[in-house]
């Protein structure tokens, strides 16, 4: 059985990047096991969840299964930053409309 996103049911936040971490997994188990071999790729756990702390300010919380910092940022995502405030505002939508529901991200 294969599932991803809110039909599954891993222990992870429902969110578009934990889906898109996702789908790469899923893509290639389901393709081991259409060759007749076992899957061996993983899915880490790895969400964001985007925590608006105030008017243009946001922290980019990332993190695994362990709830293990997964930052993909090389700064200190735990400080609240404009920068990531309009990254949600702004390139995520257009990365998820344009690019992860036509499968290019």
């Amino acid at each position: 059985m294969f599932a991803l996103g809110d039909a599954s049911n891993l222990p992870t936040s429902k969110t578009g990047a934990a889906i898109r971490k996702q789908a790469p997994v899923l893509v290639a188990n389901l393709l081991a096991a259409m060759a007749g071999r076992p899957g061996e790729a993983a899915y880490d756990g790895y969400t964001s969840c985007p925590l608006v702390t105030g008017y243009g300010r946001l922290v980019l919380a990332e993190f695994d299964y362990d709830g293990n910092p997964a930052e993909t940022f090389p700064f200190d995502q735990a400080k609240e930053r404009r920068s990531m405030y309009l990254l949600k505002k702004y390139a995520l939508p257009q990365m998820y409309w344009h690019g992860m529901l036509r499968g290019r991200a």
